[in-house]
């Protein structure tokens, strides 16, 4: 024997609105990492090291505040001699802020590209024999 259903008093609420979901500061710092290695003319301060910094990718140059489903960016860089910095470092908050909000949800506020260093540019390989000319 089966009991009749009856309606419930609850309202219908689609399964992917059920719940939250929260973003780790770390999957941003990550998600804004990468994003900046993808823009040429940057890349990360290797010496910016905080032994004290609570995560890997907060030593590795970029660190993330967030709160409310916003963040706030930091990313400790050199850049590549010759490159204009500002065209460059404006390049990487606009690649950063949309991979961050594409990738993880989070709208970025503010992402400050802090340039420590100028690299000088490698030089092209020349066999030895060459080298004693």
């Amino acid at each position: 024997m089966t009991t009749p259903r009856t309606p419930s008093r609850r309202r219908h609420v689609p399964a992917g609105s059920r719940g939250r979901t929260t973003v780790a500061p770390a999957v941003v710092e990550t998600t804004a990492g990468l994003a900046a290695a993808e823009v040429p003319g940057l890349h990360p301060h290797p010496a910016r090291v905080d032994r004290r910094a609570p995560s890997a990718r907060a030593r590795r140059g970029v660190t993330a505040r967030v709160r409310h489903g916003r963040a706030d960016i930091r990313l400790d860089v050199v850049a590549d001699y010759g490159v204009p910095i500002p065209e460059v470092a404006a390049d990487v908050r606009r690649a950063v802020g949309a991979a961050v909000y594409a990738r993880a949800g989070v709208r970025v506020d503010t992402v400050d590209v802090a340039v420590h260093d100028v690299s000088r540019p490698s030089l092209p390989y020349r066999p030895l024999e060459e080298q004693k000319r």
